[in-house]
């Protein structure tokens, strides 16, 4: 008789408990070992973001820990400097001293801030620029954050729009900056 009234105060209790909403101490367990690392979008939105901080604050050391050592900028340089892949790589130094200045007034700033970005990936077969370790695939991918600059006839009637794409690539599973492009 005691083993009944038992299994009818657990059954009573546990439904009290669906009631109400509470997780069983097994559900609970389950929910916080199931939840996964962050994801790749996840980390990249950091070193996105991390990034753009260090340049609206104008602090170069940051700036540096976020990138590789060279990076690719074609708007940094002059035609003649662009390699036959379409690339131009800078010291971040030298990438930082040109995009930093004035960032917060730049229209890709203000574009980000009004409009927000989206992310993609792209992948540039049998390309692996000098810049990145030797020991990776021979393949580049790139994890793009695309900045939507001017939408078709925003800046004027006859514009065709303009898009910006700070790039990234992940060395030793860590995002690094990787360069900025612009089309069209």
């Amino acid at each position: 008789m005691k083993r009944l009234v038992l299994l009818i105060c657990i059954i009573a209790f546990n439904l009290a408990a669906a009631q109400t909403g509470k997780p069983a101490a097994k559900s609970a367990t389950k929910t916080a070992t199931k939840k996964d690392a962050p994801s790749d979008w996840d980390l990249l939105d950091e070193a996105f973001v991390a990034t753009v901080d260090a340049l609206q604050k104008g602090n170069e050391a940051a700036f540096k820990a976020q990138s590789l050592a060279n990076v690719d900028c074609v708007d940094c340089v002059g035609a003649m400097e662009v390699t036959a892949e379409g690339t131009a790589f800078v010291p971040s130094g030298f990438f930082f001293i040109v995009i930093s200045k004035n960032f917060t007034e730049s229209p890709v700033y203000k574009a980000m801030a009004k409009k927000g970005y989206s992310f993609s990936t792209i992948v540039l077969e049998n390309f692996r620029p000098q810049s990145l370790p030797k020991d990776g695939s021979k393949d580049l991918k790139l994890y793009e954050v695309w900045v939507e600059t001017y939408k078709p006839g925003e800046y004027s009637k006859t514009h065709r729009g303009t898009s910006h794409s700070f790039r990234f690539v992940k060395v030793n599973g860590k995002f690094k900056f990787y360069g900025l492009t612009s089309i069209p």
